[in-house]
């Protein structure tokens, strides 16, 4: 999707309403996540603006006023439910390590759905497993696995990025050289399902992010469907502890049904949260 700009697209929306009154009021907490959709529904400017079709409105409406509540909610939910043991300091170097991230992560001409939101779960929940064997399904060219690797790196693991498109898994590598993580990361242009199906050794933290090929003759491997299908062939590879991060969850959508039954089976509990992207984190317990 290069239509719009390389980076991330949340800096693209921010940009457009910036100017807005209603963008104003939806930050300070006098209209809310309803109330801005409307608001942006009805202007009529937004109407040629690209990436703000209606369908995507809906979502960006979804883009919460402040970036840590998705993270929170989650994070509170699995501490108050004895999923984790509580824990202090969980954004620790965040903010120096964004400033660095944001200053040499190069996107070349690609564009990004993660959002600021996701940035600060993923580093967080990575500093809260300390993960030493990582794996990212659906990797595209690394920016979302990147807010894992400072905490893969401290504890001297390796983290598997696996993507079928050879042009992001190059991107990925020379950003990940490029800051020092290359010990750390090992990228695959491969099928994650194969990968996962041949793999042996155990997985840390399992990042959900693939969409499979909506021509797929297997309709459980078909866009988000793709899921629930990559948790059953990760299934020997998960462990009491492993944590698995969801990128675009939304359990009520009928393609996730088959990944929320597989989280059942695994006793993976955990919870979600409604997002431009949607978020999700489960552990082993």
């Amino acid at each position: 999707m290069k239509f719009i700009v390389n980076g991330q697209f949340a800096f693209y929306v921010e940009g457009v309403l910036s100017s807005k009154e209603y963008y104003t009021k939806y930050l300070d907490g006098t209209i809310d996540s309803a109330g801005f959709r409307k608001a942006m529904l009805a202007d009529k400017s937004l109407k040629t603006t690209p990436g703000f079709s209606k369908d995507n409105i809906a979502r960006i409406a979804l883009t919460p006023p402040d970036e840590k509540l998705p993270g929170e909610t989650i994070i509170k939910h699995l501490v108050g439910n004895n999923i984790i043991p509580p824990c202090e300091n969980r954004y620790e170097g965040f903010d120096e390590y964004r400033k660095h991230m944001r200053g040499s992560f190069s996107h070349g001409e690609f564009i990004t759905f993660i959002y600021p939101e996701d940035e600060r779960l993923l580093y967080a929940m990575a500093g809260i497993a300390e993960p030493k064997r990582v794996f990212v399904a659906g990797s595209y060219y690394g920016y979302f696995a990147v807010w894992a690797m400072k905490a893969v790196a401290e504890q001297g693991g390796m983290c598997v990025l696996s993507d079928i498109d050879a042009e992001v898994c190059a991107l990925a590598k020379e950003n990940f050289d490029a800051l020092g993580f290359g010990d750390h990361a090992e990228i695959i242009c491969e099928d994650s399902e194969k990968l996962l199906l041949n793999r042996t050794e155990p997985i840390d933290m399992l990042v959900l992010d693939a969409t499979g090929r909506r021509d797929d003759p297997r309709r459980e491997y078909r866009g988000k469907r793709i899921y629930g299908a990559l948790l059953k062939d990760a299934k020997h590879l998960l462990r009491r502890g492993s944590v698995i991060v969801i990128h675009n969850m939304e359990p009520e959508d009928r393609d996730m049904k088959a990944l929320v039954n597989e989280l059942k089976s695994l006793n993976a509990l955990g919870t979600s949260c409604d997002t431009y992207n949607g978020l999700g984190v489960y552990v082993l317990v």
